[in-house]
């Protein structure tokens, strides 16, 4: 009974806190990702459910601007990597400059976030977010490569 009681209070926290984002039209691919990652942090966090209706709002915030600074930064060197035989030193200075600037509002961010997230979490937890973070990353590498494998079968 209480882990049916969990699970409705997780499905429910997930509506709430995805619904604005559901209406934008994302790809299923996407969405299965963003499944994946909440149920693995929030298995890895060991979040209870009144934790993660609080965490998850901060934590799709944090990563919403992370997503910003990183297109941004994408761009720029996009184009730096396109353009950079005709750019003058001047020009490539300032990519060079505006590049560090990226890496620097990326760990401001991060600094902002951690504040917010040890307000919402208890401190173990908020480390459990950084572990997750990197733990998620390697398990979609895994995935991707036994995608590929499977593949070529």
């Amino acid at each position: 009974m209480k882990i049916i009681k969990y699970i409705i209070l997780l499905f429910i926290t997930f509506t709430i806190t995805f619904s604005a984002q559901a209406q934008e039209s994302k790809s299923d691919k996407e969405q299965e990702i963003k499944s994946q990652k909440i149920a693995f942090f929030t298995d890895k966090m060991g979040l209870t459910p009144e934790e993660a209706q609080v965490f998850w709002p901060v934590y799709n915030d944090y990563w919403a601007k992370k997503n910003k600074i990183i297109a941004d930064r994408k761009d720029k060197m996009t184009y730096f990597a396109d353009h950079s035989e005709n750019m003058n030193n001047d020009e490539m200075v300032q990519y060079a400059d505006r590049y560090i600037r990226y890496e620097m509002e990326l760990a401001e961010l991060l600094d902002e976030y951690h504040i917010k997230f040890k307000k919402v979490l208890p401190i173990e937890k908020v480390m459990k977010i950084y572990l997750a973070d990197y733990e998620f990353k390697t398990y979609l590498l895994k995935k991707i490569r036994e995608s590929g494998k499977d593949d070529k079968e």
